[in-house]
């Protein structure tokens, strides 16, 4: 380029050129913003796969909100993604709206309900039940159908309110929806567990205040519920079906109303006390106690034992159980096997004076009695205690309790033929269910037994009997191993409902009475011990599928052991020391996934076949396309890969004036221009130069470092034929002609934003593009580098390639090599790591220039090559020390 086309090179840009300067600018602008949207969106959307696939290793409870609320945000956080990478790209990629929504669909068919419903009546007549309409009246109702039907045993008459009323009453008022809306919008939903789950961050203001936030929901759906109409079909239904009870009764009979949700009384999910259950009502209150039923749904305890379970709320549907009340002499629980021994299958029989309520909500003092089963039974081991009251039906309505005659009390509550009765009934139900059974009955004045329902029972693998501590004085000894297992922790005394709100996590729970509603903080004890209850209650039962070792019936365990101190129960020797004792912690029970194999697991398992796999691997592979994006997370990584593509090529590919930008002050002997896309600089300069000390871009500032790191030592020595090689292609490849139409021919360009940096540059004869991220997100992080060309012939120019490679290999770059050109990324990495990538590359963009010339010489090869290297490593040593002085300091 002579004088004269210098001067009107300077001078001849028209208007319009200008306009197009800013248009360029402005586009980069616009793209950079789409492309830091895709990258948050991008980060969004991994975060939910995470917390997805994690909840998947079966570490932690959720509920099914949890999996909604992370499929939808992944979802969300993809269509994001997909569109700011259409608006980088316009017109290409467009099949990924497609993939999107075929997963979308798929994953939306995973969450939807599929509860089945088979009958359409609203009560069902026990007498035309069986255990084969478990779906239509829930587990409690099918299995007492199943054993008046099927074999004959004396159960009350009554009926059951099935599912499909349930379903009526709910979306009566639009009830279903509105508690929907409360559920998903609760602060605890994604986790709603016992009261503050022991994940919860204790110092989250909202994990704090989950306990008693959802106290006051579920207070308020039960108001909600119990203020709401039943439809009147259903009302019809219900009282018309007691009045053909009363007729076959021929007498107005009081009922009892029980729960019998779907999934009630199922194995390993016993849902034990979890639920209400009234007795001795009368037609009066009968409607108004089916609400209260259905409201026991959700009630605090109910809902914690739904979640750590993994039971869609969705799936429990709330049937009711209306039968004629027994009047009771005693009650009580059989179990056909021992619960805490697979060994031992005697029968144990539990009861106490009056209804069985008092021995299944840990209130009454009662009987034991153990039975082999013979054939014939036989009565091996009687425990009589004292029994100063009984739970009985009152002559009006509902239950209260009494003082037992004294001479009574301490009297069996069963003679031998009704506790042999009762034993080979229980062994009969057991053989027919073929599996151990947990069985409420109740025998009446007249000596008529009835058996009120049946479950399975989940019997614990038994550990070796350890002997008692020989030189430690226990603080208890003494009650009843309700469930097996040693454990440690500080006593927290429980005997009011605020109590639980304060429950400390890893704390042994004492309490007076062994209640259903404790189980809601089961997941965070240690340890349960109760002054009262036994190994026949609710509680017993959810400690046992919870493996929570309890010792229940210790006498005074509240006055005995105090608030804080620190104990160690031995529920298998029925001991409770003071202190740590750590040699009995050495087979500590294993808390068992509840999750695992559960509705809620399982949804999570489909769904996340649809979001987390990645199958797309290879950026390279004829097979990565938009066709081929089958899950989110394929869709996540095709567009991340395209993004940066774009960005790299339009950078590279478009051309920016000095109109547009800041030309950089430096005493490096190179023009150096910078395009500020956000908060590139430290502030706005004036004029047309920048300082360095005013750039704010953290990956340029670290590429300047590598670049002024080393002074260059110019072109290396050429043989004769290196020096003709780069004359010819002077001469012959018009894209290395100085006078040139590109602007890339004499400037090189830095587009900035504080961790962004696009370099577009030509040192010599050959040509450099390096982008880089280099954020507090690692996952968002990435270098992408290009070196191309040269003024030596091609073989030269592919061997210099090879060799930029090579030496970046050694760095832990991906390269790949075509013809002359070399293309190398990271990914993935720290910050500070990419910062000292980007110092190694500002080097090797200085000192690898025109090496091609030289690159027919082995021995000069590696001489370029070690010392390349050596300066790179002295860099990195240099580096690495000041970081271990800083930190030396600060300590």
């Amino acid at each position: 380029m002579n004088l004269v086309q210098r001067i009107r090179s300077i001078f001849s840009h028209p208007p319009q050129t200008i306009q197009q300067d800013h248009g360029q600018e402005d586009l980069f602008k616009a793209r950079y913003q789409a492309f830091r949207r895709l990258l948050s969106a991008n980060n969004g959307a991994l975060d939910f796969m995470t917390e997805l696939e994690e909840a998947a290793l079966g570490h932690r409870h959720f509920g099914m909100h949890f999996v909604r609320t992370r499929a939808t945000g992944a979802s969300t956080k993809v269509y994001n993604i997909v569109e700011n990478l259409l608006y980088l790209a316009p017109g290409k990629y467009l099949g990924l709206r497609d993939s999107l929504r075929t997963i979308q669909d798929q994953i939306q068919m995973e969450l939807a309900s599929r509860q089945a419903i088979h009958r359409s009546e609203l009560v069902l007549e026990l007498d035309r039940i069986t255990a084969r309409d478990v779906e239509d009246v829930g587990g409690k109702m099918a299995n007492l159908g199943e054993l008046g039907n099927s074999l004959q045993v004396p159960v009350p008459s009554g009926f059951a309110i099935t599912a499909q009323a349930y379903m009526a009453f709910m979306r009566q008022s639009n009830l279903w929806d509105e508690i929907n809306c409360l559920v998903l919008g609760h602060p605890m939903a994604s986790h709603f567990g016992a009261c503050a789950p022991a994940s919860l961050d204790p110092e989250d203001e909202d994990a704090t205040n989950q306990p008693i936030a959802l106290l006051e929901m579920c207070a308020k759906i039960r108001g909600m519920i119990l203020a709401a109409k039943i439809p009147a079909e259903l009302e019809e239904a219900i009282l018309c079906a007691y009045d053909r009870l009363c007729e076959r009764e021929g007498r107005q009979v009081h009922v009892a109303l029980r729960s019998s949700a779907l999934g009630e009384d199922s194995e390993g999910a016993s849902f034990a006390g979890q639920h209400r259950s009234l007795l001795n009502l009368d037609r009066e209150s009968l409607l108004d106690g089916y609400k209260e039923v259905v409201a026991s749904k959700y009630s605090a305890h109910a809902m914690t034992y739904r979640y750590m379970l993994g039971i869609r709320d969705d799936d429990v549907l709330m049937c009711v159980g209306c039968l004629s009340m027994v009047t009771s002499r005693a009650g009580g629980v059989a179990y056909t096997s021992n619960p805490l021994n697979t060994g031992d299958n005697r029968i144990q029989i539990t009861s106490a004076w009056g209804v069985a309520k008092g021995v299944v909500d840990g209130t009454a003092t009662s009987d034991r009695f153990l039975v082999e089963k013979g054939p014939p039974p036989r009565i091996v081991e009687r425990t009589v205690p004292r029994k100063e009251s009984a739970i009985v039906c009152s002559q009006t309505e509902g239950v209260r309790r009494i003082m037992v005659d004294p001479l009574q009390a301490d009297q069996p509550t069963l003679d031998d033929g009704q506790i042999l009765e009762l034993a080979t009934m229980a062994a009969r139900i057991e053989a027919h269910y073929g599996t151990p059974q947990d069985i409420e009955w109740a025998y009446t004045p007249e000596g008529q037994l009835f058996l009120l329902q049946t479950r399975p029972l989940d019997i614990r693998q038994s550990e070796p009997a350890r002997e008692l501590l020989p030189d430690v004085e226990p603080l208890v000894q003494g009650g009843q191993t309700a469930s097996s297992g040693t454990a440690h922790g500080v006593v927290h005394i429980v005997k009011k409902d605020v109590d639980i709100l304060v429950l400390p996590d890893k704390a042994i729970m004492v309490c007076v009475e062994a209640a259903p509603k404790w189980a809601a903080v089961l997941n965070r004890c240690q340890a349960v011990i109760a002054e009262q209850g036994s190994v026949a209650g609710h509680l017993a039962n959810v400690a046992r599928e919870f493996n929570v070792p309890a010792l229940f019936g210790v006498p005074a365990a509240t006055n005995i052991l105090e608030p804080g101190r620190e104990i160690t129960l031995d529920a298998d020797n029925r001991v409770v020391y003071d202190g740590l004792q750590s040699e009995l912690l050495d087979r500590l029970p294993q808390r068992p996934n509840m999750m695992e194999g559960s509705p809620v697991f399982q949804t999570l398992l489909n769904v996340n076949r649809h979001i987390t796999p990645l199958r797309l691997l290879d950026p390279d592979g004829v097979d990565f396309t938009p066709a081929n994006c089958k899950t989110l997370h394929d869709i996540t990584r095709f567009c991340h890969e395209k993004s940066v593509q774009e960005m790299f090529s339009f950078g590279r590919d478009h051309d920016f004036s000095p109109r547009s930008s800041k030309q950089l002050k430096t005493i490096v002997p190179m023009q150096w221009w910078i395009i500020n896309l956000d908060d590139g600089f430290v502030e706005e300069p004036g004029g047309k130069m920048i300082a360095l000390d005013k750039i704010a871009s953290l990956p340029m500032l670290a590429l300047w470092r590598g670049i002024v790191a080393y002074s260059w030592e110019g072109p290396p020595c050429v043989d004769c034929k290196g020096f003709m090689s780069v004359l010819f292609q002077s001469a012959t490849n018009r894209n290395l002609e100085p006078a040139a139409a590109s602007q890339f021919s004499e400037r090189n360009y830095f587009m900035i934003s504080k961790h962004f940096c696009n370099l577009q540059s030509r040192f010599g004869y050959h040509f450099t593009s390096v982008e880089a991220l280099a954020g507090p997100r690692p996952r968002e992080n990435y270098i992408r580098f290009q070196f191309k060309g040269g003024a030596a012939d091609h073989h030269r120019k592919v061997r210099r390639a090879r060799f930029v490679g090579e030496i970046l290999d050694e760095f832990g770059f991906q390269t790949r090599v075509r013809e002359d050109a070399m293309f190398a990324r990271l990914d993935d990495c720290d910050q500070e790591f990419i910062e000292d990538r980007l110092e190694l590359l500002g080097h090797i963009l200085i000192h690898t220039r025109q090496l091609d010339m030289i690159m027919n010489k082995e021995d000069v090869v590696q001489f370029y090559k070690k010392r390349i290297l050596q300066q790179l490593q002295a860099m990195m040593d240099a580096k690495n020390k000041a970081r271990s002085r800083a930190a030396h300091e600060e300590k």
